[in-house]
């Protein structure tokens, strides 16, 4: 499904939004500056225990990461959170963070403001072809391409991921 080209109210379902596999997650891009007039995106992620993003600061805008379900760390400085369903984690720009999937799965919420790092998650993805996790031979994306193409959208990567958990 695609978004709505309205700046206008709309509603989307579960599961709706544009769907893309993002580095061996399903992505849902369910809001984007073209909705929002800028303001914001928001991006639902259905993701596999190791799902994780390397360390890495946000220039231009500041994060919300709302878990639906699962358990996932997050990483915002030197603060580690233990994040469940429910809860919500703000990490604001120019703050190194990282998070990662510790549970078999994970749903996660994530609001970014001002909007523009969709782009980001669009041209480092592809579109899915299904409503699931991608098949294990399109999940990765290089670490280095990754790492330009996150520099073009404001990020910088400045450290590993956080481990597993023992």
């Amino acid at each position: 499904m695609s978004l709505p080209q309205t700046t206008g109210a709309y509603g989307l379902g579960p599961g709706e939004g544009e769907a893309l596999w993002f580095n061996g997650a399903l992505g849902l891009v369910k809001a984007s500056a073209v909705q929002t007039d800028g303001r914001f995106a928001a991006v639902e992620f259905l993701a596999p225990k190791g799902f994780l993003s390397p360390l890495h600061i946000h220039r231009t805008e500041d994060e919300f990461f709302v878990v639906l379900s699962g358990e996932v760390r997050v990483k915002h400085g030197e603060t580690v959170i233990e994040a469940v369903a429910g809860s919500l984690v703000y990490g604001p720009r120019n703050v190194a963070h990282a998070f990662r999937v510790d549970s078999a799965e994970a749903r996660l919420l994530l609001f970014f403001g001002p909007a523009g790092v969709e782009r980001f998650f669009r041209e480092a993805g592809k579109p899915a072809r299904s409503g699931g996790l991608p098949p294990a031979d399109e999940q990765f994306i290089d670490r280095e391409a990754l790492m330009q193409i996150g520099n073009r959208y404001g990020q910088e990567y400045v450290g590993p991921p956080l481990p597993p958990k023992d």
